[in-house]
């Protein structure tokens, strides 16, 4: 099974969203819109994940 993980791009504010496996908890994902790397962690709200830019 799959969820979708929805996170906001701190950097430039656009919506991101990403099937994840049911039982990942943590992931990385590129903005659609700015194309940094995030490193994005499921949080108390089912659907919203935390979001943290990524290191190069």
């Amino acid at each position: 099974m799959v969820k979708t993980a929805e996170w906001i791009c701190p950097s430039c504010g656009a919506t991101n969203r990403k099937l994840v496996r049911s039982d990942e908890r943590r992931t990385e994902d590129r903005c659609v819109s700015c194309h940094r790397k995030h490193i994005i962690e499921e949080d108390t709200r089912p659907v919203r994940w935390r979001v943290a830019a990524a290191l190069k």
